[in-house]
């Protein structure tokens, strides 16, 4: 035991030390956004029309994971793979991900909109070889207000944790919202809850990114572009974050406003059934779903259920194989009627999410 003891000591001391390095400095390097921060235009992009003139407006919503998890890819983190994983796998191809950005400024340029709300747009992320994806959003719609949250700041993410020369490393990405029109305030809202020591030091700082627009019609337009938690497996910090939207959203409609909010649950919406793209699958556990009674009658949920807006990503995508589900989509308050809702089927070309497009009427 003697010998044992002396063979094993020098690398129990290299591993103990190489793990407070870690916890030291992501402790200290740790973004500990709070409250409510007043966003400024990204680059100066500030949108040229200053009042909503028409009532019929067409809102896309679209994670893009981080131009990541296209079709060909997957994220090595939902295999499990937290300690070690493939050599070259803990991030994609760097071909890869400028075809996915590529893909994903393409369709932002195609698609006839009023607004973007995306999630995970990386601005300097080892993940995704420093592309600004936020400079790519921009430049699809040159025209258009460029705002940014961002939800996730970290000099070093590190997993795999025994694979320090693999590293996932530094991470910078947050919300982007891009629309016609010039808003009179924009502000990123942080989200109640977090995970515990040390988990919280390299997750995502997880807010909303509400705006406000004039209307011709005297109400305001508030818009939120969301992007919720995942990996809380008893899904405490969701029903924090979704009773403080709650909060929020009656609040806004009880001044009076137009309340449009979408993005990224990371939940079912009330009615779907996750069965319905899933029907070989004969056992699993169910994701978490959003309750009937949330809001109070009129409160529309606007998703479609004929289509999947995200894969599971712990494998590349299989039509035929992969799970799937909806968990992007839009929330509208009663004083707008929904015209139409349809996600944008890519074969997750592009990301492990698609785009859903909803096009809605405010009312007079």
């Amino acid at each position: 035991m003697r010998n044992l003891w002396r063979f094993l000591r020098i690398p129990l001391a290299i591993l103990v030390l190489y793990l407070s390095v870690i916890l030291i400095y992501g402790t200290a390097t740790d973004w500990q956004p709070t409250g409510v921060t007043p966003l400024d235009a990204s680059a100066g992009r500030t949108g040229t029309e200053t009042v909503i003139q028409d009532s019929l407006l067409r809102f896309l919503t679209w994670n893009v994971g981080y131009g990541g998890l296209g079709a060909d890819d997957y994220f090595f983190y939902n295999r499990g793979d937290f300690f070690w994983t493939d050599l070259g796998k803990v991030r994609s191809p760097e071909a890869n991900v400028t075809r996915y950005v590529a893909g994903q400024e393409l369709t932002v340029t195609s698609t006839q909109s009023d607004f973007f709300f995306l999630q995970e747009v990386d601005t300097a992320s080892r993940r995704s070889y420093f592309i600004n994806q936020l400079a790519a959003a921009r430049e699809a719609r040159p025209d258009y207000s460029a705002y940014y949250a961002p939800n996730f700041q970290s000099n070093r993410v590190p997993i795999p944790l025994f694979q320090p020369w693999d590293h996932y490393g530094g991470v910078q990405s947050g919300l982007v919202t891009l629309s016609r029109y010039r808003p009179t305030r924009s502000e990123r809202l942080q989200l109640p809850g977090e995970f515990p020591w040390p988990t919280r030091l390299f997750q995502l700082d997880r807010c909303a990114l509400r705006q406000v627009f004039t209307t011709a019609f005297g109400p305001d337009l508030v818009v939120y572009n969301l992007h919720l938690s995942a990996y809380d497996s008893d899904g405490s910090l969701r029903r924090e974050q979704m009773r403080y939207l709650r909060e929020q959203v009656l609040e806004d409609y009880a001044a009076g406003n137009y309340v449009v909010a979408g993005g990224d649950w990371n939940q079912i919406p009330p009615g779907f059934s996750w069965f319905s793209l899933n029907p070989t699958v004969e056992e699993t556990i169910l994701p978490p779903g959003i309750d009937f009674d949330y809001l109070p009658p009129g409160w529309a949920w606007a998703y479609d259920p004929a289509a999947a807006t995200v894969r599971k990503s712990d494998e590349a995508y299989d039509s035929h194989r992969s799970e799937k589900s909806v968990i992007d989509f839009f929330l509208c308050s009663p004083n707008i009627r929904l015209r139409r809702i349809k996600t944008i089927d890519q074969d997750f070309q592009f990301s492990d999410h698609q785009p859903v497009y909803l096009e809605a009427e405010l009312l007079r």
